[in-house]
């Protein structure tokens, strides 16, 4: 651990040119005596750092020594950079990915910004919510704290949950929450645009399980609860499947339409997500499946019925 300060610090101060004792603690969250022996053992290194006492002073790297590019070329971090822009403001005080972002940074640092990606990760109807929520939870899962949130369903009902937080993923253009959830006595996904009013919550014990594992666990359960549908559809919606289902789900029949067989929750929102593609698509199997979108679709129709 002490390694990995040495590093940061060291990366600290190429970046800002003068740093105080105090922010180097304050930053690491160690004593003043400490960052002294941190910079003692720089110098043990061969690194040249100086000190400047007084009123905006501070360690400096002397002149004409300059800390390598660690790990990453020019070309790899400005690529990289167009990601960690937008992922920095979510990580509060995590020092491991702050240090990432300045062994980026220290790469980059003679250069102007170039990239040709720009990466937002954000979600349109929940701008602000997501950096709080996602500081709040990153806190949670490094601390050990429960927390708890009302969520809401494709039913659109609310219930209460007290999760053991893993880890926040991002997948097809969501974020996620993945943890052990009270309620269900069983490791769960949430999509944090349906979690309403998150808090943190008391101390937990964390379970010894691998990451593999709880991923398993989750895939088996989405299958448990879900059914297996056949969909067919137009010739014209060929080109667009792939934006919504794995090309191996996808098979071309001899007349130039398209089969999908997939597997999904057995819920109002598959419903809602077959009447998306309109009169392009059809539900072959199974049939009570059918049945329900007919009755569904009678529903929708009933306040048209002047």
């Amino acid at each position: 651990m002490r390694v990995d300060r040495l590093l940061s610090m060291l990366l600290i101060i190429s970046k800002k040119g003068t740093v105080t004792g105090k922010e180097l603690a304050e930053h690491f969250e160690v004593s003043i005596r400490t960052i002294y022996r941190d910079i003692e053992k720089l110098g043990e290194a061969g690194i040249p750092i100086a000190a400047i006492g007084g009123k905006g002073g501070g360690y400096y790297i002397m002149e004409d020594y300059n800390v390598d590019n660690l790990f990453l070329n020019k070309d790899e971090a400005s690529t990289f950079m167009a990601i960690v822009n937008n992922l920095s403001f979510l990580f509060g005080k995590n020092t491991t990915f702050h240090d990432i972002v300045l062994k980026i940074e220290n790469t980059l640092k003679q250069e102007k910004n170039t990239s040709k990606l720009d990466i937002n990760l954000s979600h349109f109807s929940m701008e602000n919510e997501l950096k709080e929520y996602l500081l709040l939870l990153n806190n949670a899962i490094e601390k050990n704290k429960l927390v708890v949130f009302e969520y809401i369903n494709r039913s659109m009902e609310y219930f209460e949950r007290t999760v053991e937080p893993f880890q926040i993923t991002f997948s097809a253009g969501q974020w996620y929450l993945v943890g052990f959830c009270k309620e269900r006595n069983d490791y769960r996904r949430f999509k944090l645009v349906r979690i309403k009013n998150l808090k943190m919550g008391e101390n937990f014990e964390k379970k010894d399980i691998p990451n593999e594992e709880i991923q398993e666990i989750i895939r088996n359960s989405y299958l448990t609860r879900g059914i297996t549908v056949t969909l067919k559809f137009a010739h014209k919606m060929g080109e667009q499947l792939t934006e919504y289902f794995q090309k191996e789900k996808i098979t071309k029949t001899h007349n130039n339409q398209y089969i999908v067989v997939d597997q999904f929750p057995y819920e109002e929102g598959l419903l809602k997500f077959i009447l998306s593609f309109g009169k392009e698509c059809e539900i072959l199997e199974p049939c009570y499946l059918r049945n329900e979108l007919q009755e569904y679709i009678k529903t929708i129709l009933l306040p048209y019925n002047d």
